[in-house]
């Protein structure tokens, strides 16, 4: 399903005009050889643009349709466009035995090619192959000023009259002829389009996932006996035949994506790119906006709550103004590196409208009173950074537990059960700190009590509210409220910092074994109240009284299960935004 849909998308584009047909590609070039007809070199055109990455400028190449590149594991030349070594028998070591043959290799190659072609533009290159000499190559001044950074493994294009070559139409029909008459030595039905066709051996590199070769790396490749199957040893891509044409299709069509930063997301190992089987960008566009969020924009209730009753009604979604059809198929994949291959994380197929329903669903889900002035609905980025060690420079997350996030939001499906447990991991082993740039960083962080609660309500049917919740009967969450009030108490009755709070001695004992601790935080709640006076004493001594009538002392469970664990932090962070609210409320009064 993953090349089939890929393949799709590819025709759609294709037929649109947006992506090259088989045969040809955008490649990077960085510089043009003009040529005079006698085949001389009376220009070098610099084809890069100056951009700029943050506070670093860099020369960018030209991307330039041209002839499909080859796959090479030995010396094989490109046609018309290729690097240094090819073109014009020097690298960055020189004029050397491998740049010479490479050179040969080139020359035989384009010789041949156009041998029967006689348009000014392939004469001119012809009598280059059959004039230029690798050895005197510093004898031709017009590449002096070039000359170190052609080197450097940048593609060359041949120019004539002001023209690519590859704009040239004589040469243009003569390679799409040799591509009509180039076949493999087998035909098989393809198992994309279902056709009879010629079967490609070893399909095009996909480029631009994250931790994958730069050169490039496969999804579908055959390479090892252990592999092969239904007898075709030694027979690479015909053990998962697929036609020439499809096989082109859909590594163009997945190239294409990767290369377009707009819409590629990268979510712990996992590249992730998306697409709607209308070739709209604006389908695109809300899912990035509802699934990774924006910096320039803000979800919030009104749109949320918009865009499910516009799914509920089967209406179409006002997305920028632009009206998007729930009932389009819409498609998530998710690529992870592997060696010199690609492994598929995940593939989504769904509508449009589902797909969003699950993804606002998921914001739901999250939702809980936030701190300070967090918005509302936390988006992914701050999810995952919450799962790591606030003080590591590393923030990388398990990529099996980062994808299985991921895709259980994307499908509706249950959260990972690693996902809670790395939630309450984080919360025990975190402490309140400032680091050096003043920012405050919480042990029962909102981010991590958004997951608990998210879990809680999905995966376990627990009834758990946005704020505090009065009437929850659950002993855990009724000990954490306890808990959280103790703590005020504290900090009520000491003047200045406290060095270490309760909450800092004991609320992972008393999180797990809150029998065991219950006493001591008794104790010494009487000793901190001592301390109070006035109104202060009396409301969080009201307070605490209410809450000790909610549970019987001889009944606090010897130890919290992990499920119960993640009850009592929520009970503890709602009653302490609570008491924070009130405390706001009180100040503004």
């Amino acid at each position: 399903m993953i090349l089939q849909s890929l393949f799709r998308r590819y025709e759609n584009l294709a037929n649109e005009g947006k992506l090259p047909l088989k045969g040809w590609g955008n490649e990077k070039v960085s510089f043009g050889l003009r040529l005079n007809e006698d085949g001389g070199i009376i220009d070098v055109i610099d084809l890069r643009t100056e951009e700029v990455n943050g506070k670093k400028k860099f020369l960018k190449p030209k991307e330039i349709r041209v002839p499909e590149r080859i796959k090479r594991s030995s010396i094989k030349s490109n046609f018309l466009c290729d690097n240094s070594s090819y073109i014009l028998g020097i690298d960055n070591n020189g004029t050397t035995a491998k740049s010479l043959q490479s050179f040969e290799v080139a020359k035989e190659k384009h010789l041949t090619m156009l041998k029967d072609c006689n348009s000014k533009t392939a004469n001119s290159i012809k009598n280059f192959f059959n004039s230029w000499n690798p050895n005197n190559v510093n004898e031709c001044t017009i590449l002096i000023n070039y000359l170190n950074e052609i080197v450097k493994n940048s593609n060359l294009i041949f120019i004539f009259e002001d023209k690519y070559a590859t704009e040239d139409e004589d040469i243009i029909r003569l390679w799409n002829n040799y591509l009509n008459d180039v076949q493999s030595d087998v035909k098989m039905q393809c198992l994309i389009t279902g056709n009879m066709e010629t079967i490609a051996r070893l399909h095009p590199s996909i480029k631009g996932v994250r931790g994958a070769q730069v050169s490039g790396a496969n999804i579908v490749s055959f390479n090892s006996v252990a592999f092969e199957s239904y007898g075709k040893a030694d027979a690479q891509g015909l053990n998962a035949p697929v036609s020439e044409y499809a096989a082109f299709g859909y590594t163009t069509a997945l190239n294409n994506m990767l290369q377009d930063k707009n819409h590629v997301k990268y979510f712990g190992d996992a590249t992730v790119v998306y697409w709607a089987e209308k070739s709209d960008e604006e389908y695109q566009d809300a899912f990035n906006f509802f699934t990774f969020g924006d910096d320039d924009k803000t979800i919030d209730d009104k749109t949320l709550n918009a865009t499910m009753e516009a799914i509920k009604n089967g209406n179409p979604i006002d997305y920028e103004n632009v009206k998007l059809d729930t009932k389009t198929p819409f498609y998530i994949l998710g690529l992870s590196p592997n060696a010199a291959r690609i492994s598929v994380r995940f593939f989504l197929i769904s509508t449009f409208g589902e797909v969003l329903r699950n993804i606002i669903n998921h914001h739901k889900n999250m939702e809980i009173i936030p701190m300070y002035n967090n918005n509302k609905y936390i988006p992914l980025w701050k999810l995952k950074d919450s799962l790591v060690a606030s003080k590591s420079r590393d923030k990388t997350l398990s990529p099996v537990l980062a994808g299985a996030m991921l895709k259980s939001i994307l499908s509706g499906s249950y959260y990972p059960e690693s996902l809670f447990a790395s939630a309450m991991l984080r919360t025990k082993s975190e402490q309140d700190y400032a680091d050096d740039k003043g920012a405050k960083h919480h042990k029962i962080s909102y981010e991590r009590c958004a997951i608990i609660k998210a879990y809680l309500i999905r995966n376990k049917r627990r009834d758990v509210t946005v704020a505090l919740n009065e009437n929850e009967k659950d002993v855990a969450y009724i000990l954490g409220r306890i808990f959280s009030v103790l703590e005020m108490i504290q900090k009520k009755s000491v003047d200045g910092e406290i060095n270490a709070t309760i909450k800092d001695k004991y609320f992972n004992a008393f999180c797990a074994t809150p029998r065991k601790i219950f006493p001591i935080l008794n104790k010494l709640s009487q000793h901190h109240l001592k301390k109070l006076e006035g109104g202060p004493k009396v409301y969080y001594e009201k307070i605490l009284g209410e809450l000790m009538t909610k549970i019987d002392p001889g009944s606090i469970p010897k130890t919290l299960p992990l499920e119960e664990q993640g009850m009592f932090v929520l009970g503890y962070y709602h009653q302490r935004q609570y008491l924070f609210t009130k405390k706001e409320e009180n100040k503004d009064e």
